[in-house]
């Protein structure tokens, strides 16, 4: 069972070598890493893994990252897709979990991990428990929680709709959730603090449940773009 790991990039030399090199020790994947144009030191970086890994590919696309995810996954060849963010970690046991839910044979088709902040400071377990609580009350997890789903099914549902500029996970799992087999695995991923570190935690946090709540009232993503 091969498995496709896609990552969209765009100026993520800050990231990208830590990302690729928590991967390189799993079996049965193939990463492919969709960058949007990146100015700095991104492709070069990852132009090193390439000399070292054949399982690693890179592909050039068009900014924005339904596009960039959707031109991964055209390159894919694995059975399942694991989008997963430059700036999020798979831990080991989180992957093993995976791989033993998935090898079962069950009728899972879909679904995210749960989700970690990699930062010691409280307000992030708080930051967790809600994030959790709500992927697992509502199934409703966002990108940053690495969705994964069979790879038939991806093309049938024809990827993630790139006209949304944002909320294109929520979008996905969306329609997700209308088919059979979606499933929260019970192991988490750790993502970067970085944005609420740079914009402020709260006001972060803020803007963040106002663009979901404008985006539920049927505002399209286009018009919220810019808020973000």
């Amino acid at each position: 069972m091969l498995i496709s790991i896609i990552i969209p990039t765009l100026n993520e030399e800050a990231n990208i070598e830590s990302v690729l090199q928590s991967l390189i020790g799993f079996s049965n994947i193939e990463i492919l890493v969709s960058d949007g144009g990146s100015s700095d030191r991104t492709c070069g970086l990852i132009g090193s893994f390439l000399l070292k890994y054949p399982f690693i590919q890179l592909i050039h696309s068009s900014r924005g990252r339904a596009v960039q995810l959707n031109a991964g996954a055209k390159q894919a060849s694995g059975e399942w897709l694991i989008f997963l963010h430059a700036d999020t970690i798979i831990p080991e046991k989180s992957w093993t979990n995976f791989c033993t839910l998935v090898g079962k044979g069950i009728a899972i088709q879909s679904g995210s991990f749960l989700f970690q902040v990699a930062s010691d400071q409280l307000r992030y377990r708080l930051m967790e428990k809600l994030v959790n609580i709500r992927t697992r009350v509502l199934k409703l997890p966002y990108g940053d929680q690495a969705i994964f789903v069979r790879k038939d099914l991806f093309l049938r549902m024809q990827g993630y709709r790139e006209d949304y500029p944002l909320m294109e996970d929520v979008e996905f799992v969306r329609q997700l959730q209308k088919e059979k087999g979606f499933t929260i695995l019970q192991s988490p991923v750790i993502t970067s603090p970085r944005r609420h570190e740079s914009d402020g935690f709260f006001k972060r946090i803020t803007y963040n449940f106002l663009i979901t709540i404008l985006y539920r009232l049927g505002i399209h993503p286009k018009y919220l773009v810019k808020y973000y």
